[in-house]
This record gives C-alpha cells, structure tokens and sequence, in this order.
C-alpha cells in the first residue's frame, strides 16, 4: 500500500463490528462480514478518501490479549495488530455498544495508553441511539475523543469521518488514491504456498503462513513498485468446491476470491508437486480460462522435489503439468520454491512480459500476409478472406470465413490460436476470436 499515506487502523475485540465499519469507510465490500468470531485473521489495507484527505485505512484480527493454546493463529494475528497500532497516526478502537465492557477492552485501553496516544473510540452497533446518553463505564475508559455510531446503517458517520479528517491536518492532502497498476490475483487450492509467495513478492511478512489449511479468508491486497511495473497484488483463501463448503465463513472466503479472480489481469496459479494435480487444480485453472485471464503457472516447493526426489527436473515437471492442464496451454510456466527470495526477480520479469503482449496488437497487413496463408494452409481451401485485430486486453481477433457450419467453429478457433502463437510471442496471455461470414 502508499505508506506515505496517514495511517488508520481499526482494532477492537473479536465481532465488535470493525469489519462492517471498514466495508463503510471503503463504500464497498472488502472484508467478510460474519458473527462467526475470529474471521479477519490478516489485517486488510485500503486507501480511502475521508473528505479532503486520502488514508491508508486497515482492518484487523480481534484481539483477545490471552490467546488460547487451541488457536496457534490468534498469538499472531495480535502480535500484527499490536504493530500496526503502534506505527499507527490513529486508532479507531471500537465496541460493541449494546454490550458491558469487557476485560479485554480494559485491558487494551491500558496498553494503547502507552502504545499510542491518538485514539479514537468508536461505539458501533448504536442504530437509532446515536443521540442518547452512554452508559458512564464508557467514559471511564478515559479516552477523551468517543462518537456512537452504527457502521452497517451509517448512523454517527458524518462526525466520525469530520473528527478523522481534523486529527491528521498534519499530514499533507493526497488527491490521487492510486496510479495505474498491474493487478496480479494468487489463486490455487488450500495450502499450496499463497501466502508464502505473496510475502515473497512483498519482501515482508504481510500474510500470515500456517500450516492450518484455510489460514486465509479474507482476499488481502498490497501494492508494490518494481523496476518491473507497479503492481497490486491479492492473496486469496484456497478454493475449495462449492460442494466441500460446509461452514458460512469458508463460504464468503470462496466468494472473495472468486471476486479476486473476476478482478485481476493476471493469474499466478500456484501448484503443489508433491501432491501432483488435482481435480481441484483442473477446476481452478478451467476457471481462469472461462474468465480469459491471463496466466503463469508456479510451481511450487521445488525445494521439497529435489531433496526427496533428486532426478525429477524442472523440466519434467513442467511438462506433467502442460499435460494435465493441456485446455490451459497458452500459460507461462516457472517452477522454484515460493520461499527463496530469487524467485521473485523470475516471477516479476515474467508478469512483465505477460502484460506487455496482452497489450500487443498486430498490424493489419502482418495478419493478412502471413497469418493468413498459414491459418488456410489446414484447410483444403482457403476458408479465411482476412484476419483482423480489434482489440487488447485481451487481444481479440475478428476472422472473416467463407464457411458457415457454426458446428466447427471450435476447430477453427484452435487453427487460428495456433497459428497466432507460432508466428508471434503470446505466452501467458489468452485470446478472444470471433468469426464473421465474409460478403
């Protein structure tokens, strides 16, 4: 994210509302919203206009204090939290405002008092008693700055979003919430490396990594600048078929990442060796191609490979895969371990080259000349009268045929992929071709 951008960050104990409050700030749909506790388990970053004032705002894991040794997770989701608020130009601590205080929420006021002296409380859940007086134990928090709102029907938000504004006049007014970027979605089936890739490419510990499958729930999102692009990056919960999907949560998850995907210019597909390709796996990438996103396949924990099974190559690996997910072949390939740092230089300068062509375009006279002649050379007769490109991203293609039997449409679109990506660099990127009756 814009680190030189102020940063508001909203804590609180588990199921207080801080989610829907960030959705509310956000003015969409962001964070999974769940009366499951525990549910934001990594912190979600996003750039948000307060007024006049663009923020880095950020949602977290609640906080508990004494985390029980039956969630190995909670211990570090609080340690991130603790940071953020820390580094943070303001905290927004929110309650529950039709609820007691808890021990917790004393316990958190007393350590944020020597943490951070720019807090904010926020009572939420006060639909329709914004104007009625707070029961006294509020005020014995001793944070002098306290605004009753309902964040999920918007009650209080006005003053709230004025108080923010006033408290970072220091910082300078940002007028650009974000400059074009590659957007790039992490996808695959539940712990295959996601969130280890994605901490690579960020070069920090932003995503927590555990082996528990279904570690991540919420689809999280950096920005990060290279000599490559500017790219923003999602990490997203493994998908799992509908069908598997018991619990609410895992269903929201699902969707986030479904979103993702719908979102993204580029898919990194990451794969698991060891466990060879899955159904799960032919599922996923089926998806990316119905979507025509753009593709690079990883394949990951090639370290694991080479220590249990020295003769397997990268190259034999490679080409498993190409035969499996053969419907995906116009992918890129690269094949490392999502924890060595050099993998990030391959993987950045291949996005680079994958949106550099889903940009491309031909020129006319290249198409009718030699394309053209090699697309009717399949044919006993010449069925194509010419070939032109429309567009890009993704390069899309009109092929003016003399044939019309709609039933082989779908051969004719595999000759003209074919020959496309023989006589010009494609890789990675997927095309859409449409077919006209020639006069």
């Amino acid at each position: 994210m814009e680190t030189h951008l102020p940063l508001v960050v909203i804590a609180g104990r588990t199921n207080v509302g801080k989610s829907t409050l960030f959705n509310h700030f956000s003015q969409k749909r962001i964070a999974i919203v769940d009366a499951t506790p525990g549910v934001t388990r990594d912190f979600l970053e996003n750039m948000v206009r307060i007024g006049k004032r663009t923020i880095r705002l950020v949602d977290t894991g609640g906080l508990e204090m004494t985390p029980s040794f039956l969630n190995p997770l909670q211990k570090t989701v609080e340690e991130r939290v603790w940071q953020l608020m820390k580094e943070a130009n303001l905290v927004l601590f929110v309650i529950d405002g039709r609820s007691f205080l808890t021990q917790i929420e004393w316990e958190v006021t007393q350590r944020l008092r020597k943490e951070n002296s720019s807090v904010c409380l926020v009572v939420n859940k006060r639909e329709g008693m914004t104007q009625e007086a707070l029961p006294q134990e509020f005020f014995a928090l001793g944070i002098p700055n306290i605004f009753q709102v309902s964040a999920k029907h918007g009650d209080g938000m006005s003053s709230l979003k004025q108080f923010i504004e006033q408290s970072l006049e220091g910082h300078p007014l940002s007028h650009e919430l974000s400059r074009e970027t590659i957007s790039v979605t992490i996808v695959g089936k539940p712990n295959v490396g996601k969130s280890t890739l994605y901490n690579t490419l960020l070069r920090k510990e932003r995503a927590i990594v555990s082996d528990i499958p279904g570690t991540t729930r919420d689809a999280i999102r950096s920005v990060i600048t290279t000599p490559y692009g500017r790219y923003t990056v999602c990490d997203t919960a493994g998908l799992i078929h509908r069908q598997a999907i018991k619990e609410r949560v895992n269903f929201y998850a699902s969707l986030r990442t479904q979103e993702s995907l719908l979102q993204a210019e580029i898919c990194i597909l990451l794969l698991d060796p060891l466990q060879g390709i899955t159904r799960q796996d032919q599922r996923i990438a089926r998806e990316i191609v119905t979507l025509k996103k753009c593709c690079l396949i990883f394949i990951n924990k090639f370290d694991l490979v080479a220590t249990r099974t020295p003769q397997i190559e990268a190259h034999s690996l490679t080409r498993y895969a190409r035969q499996e997910l053969n419907f995906l072949s116009y992918a890129s390939f690269l094949v490392g371990s999502a924890q060595e740092a050099k993998i990030r230089e391959d993987i950045l300068v291949t996005l680079a080259g994958i949106f550099t062509r889903y940009h491309q375009r031909m020129g006319n006279d290249f198409l009718d000349k030699v394309v053209k002649p090699k697309i009717n050379y399949h044919f006993p007769k010449p069925l194509i009268r010419g070939i032109v490109q429309e567009g890009v991203a993704p390069p899309t293609f009109i092929v003016y045929t003399t044939y019309g039997k709609e039933k082989r449409e779908d051969y004719y679109t595999q000759v003209v992929d074919k020959t496309l990506r023989q006589v010009t660099d494609w890789e990675g990127v997927p095309f859409e071709i449409r077919f006209h009756r020639a006069r």
